[in-house]
């Protein structure tokens, strides 16, 4: 699936140790949202509204940034969406390095 955006948004950086969400949001308003509590070993994927989902452990997600961000995921636990890998492109310019810390805490699992 490719989904091309033109704003980020993050959760507060603050709370970053027991949650983060990292929102592409397009220019027809359209979004792509990830999200993850630290010290449970899953990350969420929505789409547009909460019916499309995709929920699978971190354990089973890779990403990759070059010219666009590449998601993987390799198994998925549970969802409505089919697809496992995700090209986001982006219409603007971001802050590459910040979305990187933010995908590093996404995946990272912490115990409690």
């Amino acid at each position: 699936m490719v989904f091309k955006f033109n704003t980020i948004t993050y959760s507060d950086p603050e709370n970053w140790d027991e949650f983060i969400q990292i929102t592409f949001v397009s220019d027809d308003n359209k979004y792509l949202s990830l999200s993850s509590i630290l010290y449970e070993e899953e990350i969420n994927i929505e789409l547009n509204d909460q019916t499309k989902y995709l929920q699978f452990f971190k354990s089973n997600f890779s990403y990759d940034i070059e010219e666009k961000l590449i998601l993987k995921i390799r198994e998925i636990n549970k969802g409505t969406i089919q697809d496992t890998l995700f090209e986001i492109e982006s219409t603007t310019n971001y802050d590459g390095e910040y979305l990187l810390k933010a995908l590093g805490v996404l995946s990272a699992y912490v115990e409690e």
